[in-house]
Order: structure tokens, then C-alpha cells, then sequence
């Protein structure tokens, strides 16, 4: 057997997402991400992991309450979410839309004169939370973010993501704006109607912010007994949800492939010992994988990789990708990747803010994210079993596996042996 080349079986991660769907929910502080909490820490130990174990840590929850989006003066009201972490309204100001809110289009504004100071600013974007910094500085009272998601739903998303603050006073959470997320068919018509000249938009919301407490779940494989290589090889995927659903391609997938991971990996002796970690609180500011970051500064400094597990296929097309900061490890999980014929379409060699494998490569493991991300449903309730194809995910975390196997046994993130830094 060439160990090198790992395949997932189809079936078992398939049965894995269907128990996700039937325990339901996991948004951060419900009795669903408890049950999934437990759920993953037998499961780990039926899987045979050893020094299994539950790591706490705090956060600061956000509950979701009502929230409002009206037109002032002619009554209209659009169905919203809160934007999680923004402050709590009500708000009203100019509306002002900013198209992708990239640098080309505040640039394009500022160009023109428009101030967004006091505005309610308008835009579309995938991740809002990136704009948290430019937003606040530039002093605006309020924040549609308009989602793109398909049959009239509106998604759930977080206003203020990475990096979290690890303890009391929460610096930065909540934001100092009020903020909601609508539909895109709502976003139009709102954008439609600034043409007719100025318009003024009232925000709300109800949400309530306060400290809990999360668990990571924690196991490993152990080096070999004749010690092995040094350092080791972290996997990670968040089992926590948005707010709505069952949210199966975001993470079921992952988690599907992490419990094949562990599987597939313990089928032979590994030089150097590998730490599956199912990190909380990831979808409202990556708390789980931060905090376990920050709480093993000194072991990482012997990581050999990083290797993040989240949103991995669905059943939909979608492009493969490979995410790292890090050029090695993205040269050797590419080169993995075709070895085994899953060619990627894009490989980005770039610092990313959206998930787990963040925290670890702002602390200078080599990590990466591989995944097929193109899904409409993407934090939504329309996130369900039913459309996500094991045997797509079996065969895009298969990459993922192989990488893992080839670290544990040697390899470092430029391909040859050794230490990987």
C-alpha cells in the first residue's frame, strides 16, 4: 500500500452527515452544538484517538433577536437578519451603496465626495466581516449587507469575524454600528429606489451579547513508538453552524472528513503524532481554533502543518482550491492534489481571514484550506443534507488526507524530509 495516497470511504462520511442532519442546528450556545459536542467526543473515542479530551474556552455569544430594515417615509419593510456583532439600533441615515465595498469602490466615492460618516451604507459581499475596519473608520451609523443567496432567503453572516478578542472587555465586539443582512432581491429594489434622489434607511436589531463558555475537541495518533519525527501535524474542522439549518456542507462536510481522517490515518504507523482538533465557535468569529492557538503557543513551534477541514463539497459544481499563506505548504498540497488527479483550478498563495487555519498561520504554521467553496446556499437555512454529495466530499478530502499522511510520515512543506521548519 502506498501510504502517500489515502482514499476516504463514501458510505461512512455519508453516514456521519446524516447523523449532523438529524441532531439539527449547532449555532454557538444551543442545545445542538452541545449534542454535537458529545457526539464528536465519542466518536473519537470509538475511533480509537488517544489523550481524547475537552478543551473550554470563552467567547462572547451573540443570540439572535429581531431585527428591522425599513425605507423611511414610505413604509416599506424588508425582511432582515442582525448582523452578528454590530451594535444593537435603532439607526437611520442616508443610504449610500458601495457596490463590492472593495478598495476600488471606496476610492471611487471618495473621488466624488461622498462622506459616509452618519450614511447607512449598502453593499454586496461575501464576507462583511472584512469590512469592519474601513466601515468603522470611516464612521457610519449603519450597515445592509445584501447576500446573494437564491429563493428569497436571507443568510445568516457576522460583522466582525477575525481575529477574536480572547477575554473580557471584548475589545472590538460588539462594532460601533448597527448592521443587517437582506436578500438580493430586496437589494435591488433598495438600490433602485436611490435613484429617485436621496433616501433615508432605519436599522434595528434586538441581539444580546454576553460571555459563554465553548469546547474544543481534542484527540491525536501518537508517533510511533520509536519516536518518530519531530514535531506534529495539527488537522482541524469546526462543528458549531450559522444560525439556520442543519448547515451540512458548512461543516457536516468537514466533519465528515475529519472522523475519515482519523480513520484512514490510524491504518498505519505515523512518524509523527497527528492532533484532530473539532474547534466551537468558528462561524461567529473562529474562536475554537484561535483560542487553541493561543493556549499552545509553544508546542506549535514545532508544527509540521496545519490542515483545515470546512465547507470541503457539496453537490453542486464548483472550482477546486487550494488556500494558503504559506507558498510551501500551498506547492505541496498542490503537487499532492494532482498526484492524485484532483486538479486544482486555483491555488491562492494568500493570508486568509474566514476560517481556522487563520489563527494557525498567523502564528507561523504552514496551513492550508482545500476545498470546493462554489455553493448558493452557502449560511443559510437552505444549507441541507440533501445537497451535498458524499462521494464528492470523500474524493476532495481525500487530498487533504494524503497531505496529512505525508507530513506525518516525513515530509516538510517544500516535498523532501525532515523538520517542516
Amino acid at each position: 500500500m502506498n501510504h502517500d495516497v489515502l482514499r476516504l470511504d463514501p458510505r461512512r462520511l455519508g453516514r456521519t452527515l446524516d447523523d449532523l442532519a438529524e441532531i439539527g442546528n449547532r449555532y454557538s450556545g444551543t442545545p445542538g452544538e452541545a449534542q454535537a459536542r458529545d457526539y464528536l467526543l465519542e466518536r473519537f473515542g470509538q475511533l480509537g484517538l488517544t489523550n481524547v479530551r475537552l478543551e473550554a474556552f470563552p467567547y462572547l455569544g451573540a443570540s439572535p433577536a429581531r431585527a428591522t430594515c425599513s425605507v423611511v417615509g414610505d413604509g416599506t419593510e424588508i425582511e432582515c437578519h442582525f448582523l452578528q456583532y454590530t451594535t444593537p439600533g435603532p439607526v437611520s441615515g442616508e443610504a449610500i451603496y458601495l457596490g463590492e465595498a472593495g478598495e476600488a469602490d471606496f476610492r471611487r466615492l471618495e473621488r466624488g465626495g461622498t462622506e459616509l460618516r452618519g450614511s447607512v451604507v449598502l453593499a454586496h459581499s461575501m464576507f462583511p466581516f472584512d469590512l469592519c475596519t474601513q466601515l468603522t473608520d470611516r464612521g457610519i451609523a449603519g450597515f445592509v449587507h445584501i447576500c446573494e443567496t437564491p429563493d428569497g432567503i436571507v443568510g445568516n453572516f457576522a460583522g466582525a469575524l477575525y481575529p477574536p478578542p480572547l477575554s473580557a472587555p471584548w475589545q472590538g465586539r460588539p462594532v460601533p454600528y448597527t448592521g443587517v443582512t437582506i436578500g438580493h432581491a430586496a437589494g435591488r429594489v433598495l438600490i433602485s429606489t436611490l435613484t429617485a434622489g436621496p433616501v433615508e434607511i432605519r436599522l434595528s436589531h434586538d441581539a444580546t451579547y454576553a460571555e459563554a463558555t465553548a469546547h474544543n475537541v481534542v484527540g491525536e495518533i501518537p508517533a510511533a513508538d520509536d519516536g518518530g519525527d519531530p514535531g506534529h501535524v495539527i488537522v482541524c474542522a469546526h462543528y458549531d453552524s450559522q444560525a439556520e439549518g442543519p448547515g451540512i456542507f458548512d461543516n457536516g462536510t468537514g466533519l465528515g472528513s475529519l472522523l475519515e481522517c482519523v480513520r484512514v490515518l490510524s491504518e498505519s504507523r505515523r512518524r509523527r503524532r497527528i492532533v484532530f482538533i473539532a474547534s466551537a465557535a468558528e462561524e461567529i468569529g473562529v474562536w475554537g481554533a484561535t483560542a487553541y492557538a493561543h493556549s499552545h503557543g509553544d508546542e506549535l513551534d514545532d508544527a509540521a502543518g496545519m490542515v483545515n477541514l470546512d465547507g470541503v463539497a457539496s453537490a453542486y459544481p464548483a472550482q477546486r482550491e487550494i488556500w494558503s499563506a504559506h507558498a510551501g505548504m500551498a506547492e505541496l498540497a498542490a503537487r499532492t492534489a494532482r498526484e492524485m488527479g484532483w486538479v486544482p483550478d486555483r491555488v491562492l498563495n494568500q493570508r486568509s481571514t474566514f476560517g481556522d487555519h487563520a489563527p494557525f498561520g498567523d502564528v507561523g504554521v504552514p496551513s492550508c484550506l482545500i476545498w470546493r467553496p462554489d455553493y448558493p446556499y452557502y449560511h443559510s437555512r437552505g444549507d441541507v443534507r440533501e445537497l451535498v454529495d458524499e462521494a464528492v466530499v470523500a474524493e476532495t478530502a481525500a487530498v487533504s488526507a494524503s497531505l496529512i499522511g505525508r507530513l506525518s510520515q516525513g515530509a516538510d512543506v517544500h516535498g523532501t524530509t525532515g523538520r517542516a521548519r
